[in-house]
């Protein structure tokens, strides 16, 4: 059975074809200007009402599945964040910017901090909260997986 078109669809129809009527037929500046304008009203009101807005705005990280091992992808973070900070303070000691023996004091205690992420990851890895096994289950299983 063919879908009747509901009024919004017939609005934003006939306001766009009547926008392009305006824009090609018009000749005067001022006229095309106010009539416009005037037809930009049951454009926006319709397609806001068919929910064109929300399409377009739409971002592409919206339309992407919720990830499964949120509290993983955390600690991976993590991770990352302290090989960064480890980085940094082996130039700073290299440029001068600290002296050598508190570098290797702070990159010492970074690599305490690096084997206890890996252990946390190691524990965490594979385990999904309950509620978002419950949303895998719903579902069906089609969360993406980090």
């Amino acid at each position: 059975m063919p879908r009747r078109p509901t009024l919004e669809v017939v609005v934003l129809v006939a306001s766009l074809l009547a926008d392009a009527a305006v824009l090609y037929f018009a000749e005067e500046p001022a006229a095309r200007l106010s009539l416009g304008l005037l037809l930009l009203a049951p454009i926006v009101w319709s397609s806001a009402r068919l929910g064109v807005v929300e399409l377009v705005t739409q971002s592409p990280a919206d339309k992407v599945h919720k990830r499964r091992f949120v509290q993983l992808r955390s600690q991976v973070g993590q991770l990352l964040d302290e090989i960064r900070r480890l980085n940094w303070m082996a130039v700073d000691a290299e440029r001068g910017f600290r002296s050598r023996e508190a570098a290797l004091k702070e990159m010492d205690r970074i690599e305490g901090r690096l084997k206890d992420l890996i252990e946390e990851i190691r524990v965490t890895a594979g385990q999904m909260s309950a509620e978002q096994e419950k949303t895998a289950a719903a579902g069906g299983g089609e969360a993406e997986a980090d």
